[in-house]
């Protein structure tokens, strides 16, 4: 990686609301006159029309053909332990996005 697109404002931001954001796609090509084909780093070929479904991987990249399942933003551990006590003793609601 060289861009930092991992680590991008706008990755972290997107990450943050739980929303996809790719930043950087260096390692594609996108052909939209030929039917959207698209050609991976390792030379495989994925072909869309418009309507279909393609999942993007945020933290590895990977092309997926087809609507992917995912589980919404979570917190846990020790992060949740203390957001549980902060809940019960606050009152007023901070936003943040950093």
């Amino acid at each position: 990686r060289g861009g930092g697109e991992m680590k991008s404002h706008a990755a972290v931001v997107a990450r943050g609301w739980g929303r996809p954001c790719i930043c950087g796609c260096r390692d594609i090509q996108i052909d939209e006159v030929g039917g959207m084909t698209i050609t991976l780093k390792d030379g495989r070929e994925m072909t869309f029309k418009e309507g279909d479904f393609l999942s993007l991987n945020g933290n590895t990249g990977e092309v997926l053909e087809g609507e992917q399942l995912v589980s919404p933003p979570a917190i846990t551990g020790d992060l949740k332990t203390f957001m549980d006590w902060v809940d019960k003793l606050r009152d007023i609601d901070v936003l943040g996005n950093a």
